[in-house]
């Protein structure tokens, strides 16, 4: 039993929190099976794309909505933002290690709407992302790395992009975990030292009290998604609100 409450404090007093196990061996496997399709319809990884994006991810990959739908980590994300939780964003980044560059993403926030002069204040992360790492985050597939940071901590950082920092985490967990974080936490991932292919996806989350648009907002039309609509409960409140 995850200890909610106490995963939405470490968001707060941290910037970020794990869900291990969130997803189970067979259910990893069917997740390969989908991006390995994915990666193959756009052409395939190789020296030339040693990577691939699919934004929205339920417009390109529709099967992938039932994963979207993991009490868990609505639940933990329900305590994060104190709301219902609404998919803003949904997203998917394949790579392999065999080709890709040194750092995979440069230190970045996700943070995009106006600071007070007094700085933040807020009682609770307005917007959070949840990624879940299919094949674990590791020094051998690749790691998460995260500079942690109180809620109402400075957004700003003038350290250089493409060096560690200090106090910096490397997040290391098994595969089918999730990592959920505020959008104001800085954190960049960096290539395996193994080869391999690491698929990470997931998607920004608000909660539904929340109607601020933010630039990374994506939906699908995709009509797919209207069967896993009225199979799944929980996949429609995320996409259409609760009842």
């Amino acid at each position: 039993m995850v200890d909610l409450k106490s995963k939405a404090q470490e968001v707060k007093d941290h910037g970020y929190c794990v869900i291990e196990s969130a997803y189970d061996d067979q259910e990893c496997e069917g997740m390969r099976a989908i991006f390995d399709a994915l990666c193959v319809k756009k052409g395939g990884l190789s020296a030339d794309q040693p990577s691939f994006g699919f934004h929205p991810l339920l417009e390109w990959g529709p099967e992938m909505a039932p994963y979207y739908a993991k009490s868990v980590l609505v639940d933990a994300m329900e305590e994060v933002l104190q709301d219902d939780v609404r998919l803003s964003h949904s997203g998917a980044a394949v790579f392999d290690n065999s080709y890709t560059k040194p750092y995979l993403t440069q230190w970045h926030v996700h943070y995009a709407w106006d600071i007070p002069d007094g700085g933040l204040q807020r009682d609770n992360p307005e917007r959070i992302l949840c990624n879940i790492y299919v094949d674990g985050s590791s020094l051998d597939v690749g790691p998460l790395i995260v500079f942690p940071r109180q809620l109402n901590e400075s957004v700003d950082r003038k350290d250089d992009v493409s060096v560690d920092w200090e106090g910096q985490d490397v997040v290391q967990v098994p595969p089918g975990a999730a990592v959920i974080f505020d959008t104001a936490v800085w954190h960049c991932s960096q290539r395996g030292n193994a080869k391999g292919i690491r698929r990470i996806w997931g998607g920004h989350y608000q909660g539904w009290h929340n109607p601020t648009p933010h630039p990374e907002d994506n939906a699908s039309d995709n009509p797919t998604l209207t069967g896993f609509r009225n199979e799944l409960p929980l996949l429609r409140s995320l996409l259409d609100g609760p009842k």
